[in-house]
């Protein structure tokens, strides 16, 4: 069993925004939780403890880290920012909270709730940031000198130890889940390569200007690349970091998650209302999901069996359950308004928590 959380920004002027927590055992809302602002975004602990949840007016200065706990589904604490929170990422041991802003990224310890140190670095054009497997380093997108630069942290010290120098314009970028390399998404020329054990870039795959995400099988063996300007998504040997095969996937190709066995992948289109469903064994299309809805974000449960993917209908939140045995929505939920962005927490019966 585990818990999905979607953040709903609400209405701007109207009232605040919530949480909707669901549980993946009846595919029904239990529990709402309101926020005192507007939800951004949300990052969940590893041993699946708490979530942490960027609530935000962006008129305002009430710019905070709501903490919930999972067991309760109470808000447990609020850290005070100094600025808009852009992307939240949670150490592997779920210490530290590491908020992404604009010019720099706040260090939340954990057990203290509290800000411990700030590192400075000027993330403007950031989207996503990440942090190794063995919780060493984080690697973010900055602008230092000509700008096209990853910075390199020391997640001990919270210094940055170097910046690597890529192609014009990284935005965001993800870690192999063996902690071997950095793919670093260009907005203008595709993916540069970064050996973490070199911190040198090693490679660079030239692909179109659209790239939207970038997400690796479990063994690190394969990286699929959605482009939105080709509807493409772009699939990487990650041994050799060549370009293998292309799977058409709608000209509103946008986010993908892998389940967790590594058996398949799901593939938004936010231009239309299909998810694009490959087969990871043989990079083909073996599905196409109907959910009716304009989708734009997604999760997959730990243990591989269903997907849940929010949409929004006029303001008003919807979550379809896709069954990934049949590959056809099962289910679809009602949320809050506005719908943000979604998460999910490891196996709560003790199978998949960590740490």
């Amino acid at each position: 069993m585990s818990y999905v959380y979607v953040i709903n920004s609400g209405m701007g002027e109207g009232p605040p925004g919530t949480v909707s927590v669901i549980d993946t055992k009846t595919h029904a809302v239990f529990s709402t939780i309101r926020m005192n602002t507007s939800p951004q975004s949300i990052a969940i602990t590893p041993n699946g403890q708490f979530a942490y949840v960027g609530d935000q007016n962006p008129m305002s200065d009430q710019r905070t880290i709501a903490v919930i706990d999972v067991k309760s589904n109470d808000k447990v604490a609020t850290v005070e920012i100094e600025n808009i929170s852009k992307y939240l990422v949670i150490s592997p041991k779920s210490q530290f909270v590491y908020v992404l802003m604009l010019e720099n990224i706040s260090v939340i310890d954990s057990k203290k709730n509290e800000v411990v140190a700030t590192i400075a670095v000027k993330t403007t054009n950031a989207e996503a940031f990440a942090i190794t497997p063995d919780g060493k380093f984080i690697y973010v997108p900055s602008e230092v000198g000509a700008g096209n630069t990853v910075s390199v942290i020391d997640a001990k010290s919270n210094c940055i130890i170097g910046t690597i120098e890529t192609a014009d314009f990284p935005v965001k970028l993800a870690i192999t889940p063996d902690g071997k390399f950095v793919y670093v998404a260009s907005s203008d020329e595709g993916i540069s390569v970064i050996d973490t054990k070199e911190q040198s870039v090693i490679a660079t795959v030239v692909l179109e200007s659209g790239i939207e995400n970038v997400v690796f099988t479990p063994d690190s063996q394969f990286a699929y690349v959605t482009d939105s300007i080709t509807g493409t998504a772009f699939i990487i040997d990650v041994k050799t970091h060549a370009l293998i095969a292309k799977v058409p996937a709608g000209m509103g190709t946008g986010k993908l998650a892998i389940t967790p066995n590594g058996q398949f992948g799901y593939i938004l289109d936010f231009n239309s209302t299909i998810v694009t469903v490959v087969d990871v064994k043989t990079h083909s299309v073996i599905a196409i999901v109907q959910t009716g809805i304009v989708p734009f974000d997604l999760v997959i449960t730990p243990d591989s069996q269903f997907v849940y993917v929010i949409s929004n209908l006029n303001q008003k939140g919807i979550v379809s359950v896709i069954d990934v045995k049949t590959h056809s929505v099962i289910a679809t939920v009602e949320v809050g308004i506005n719908p943000f962005a979604i998460a999910i927490t490891p196996c709560l019966d003790g199978g998949y928590i960590q740490g």
